[in-house]
């Protein structure tokens, strides 16, 4: 009895796939979109509120070093803020300013022009079913996420 595609069957094809189309992502998008790390960034404290540099490098898993200037450039912007963490005054919090925040929309939605472009000429199925697959895609991604 076939009992399917195996998860070491599908692995290789399905990273083949998502790299694929994070590059295209990365690479096909306006010249005013911001660098992966500044996103990076910006999205995590979309998604997080007020974090700690440190946890947002983990987050990112790179070292802290690796996002100084990234984090000094955004703020230079105005699209962070610095702020005193209400628990420890020693330590420093990176809050999303509203600047930011509509700077992470902006570039967001030009992927999503892209991406949805993209998919003009899909079917109703081949939409339901990637529809449909967004949320294991992000299942996957958030695996090992503490």
């Amino acid at each position: 009895m076939d009992q399917g595609p195996t998860a070491e069957a599908v692995a290789p094809r399905l990273r083949a796939a998502v790299l694929r189309l994070a590059r295209r992502l990365r690479v096909d998008r306006d010249r005013s979109a911001l660098s992966n790390n500044k996103i990076a960034v910006l999205s995590h404290l979309s998604r997080e509120g007020d974090s700690t540099p440190s946890r947002i490098s983990r987050d990112a898993r790179q070292h802290p070093q690796s996002l100084t200037r990234v984090f000094a450039e955004l703020a230079r912007d105005g699209l962070i803020e610095r702020i005193a963490d209400p628990d420890d005054g020693r330590r420093s919090l990176l809050r999303l300013t509203a600047a930011g925040r509509a700077a992470f929309e902006h570039d967001m939605a030009l992927r999503d022009r892209w991406l949805a472009a993209a998919l003009h000429d899909f079917s109703p199925d081949e939409l339901r079913l990637l529809s449909g697959t967004a949320p294991l895609l992000d299942r996957i991604g958030a695996a090992g996420d503490a």
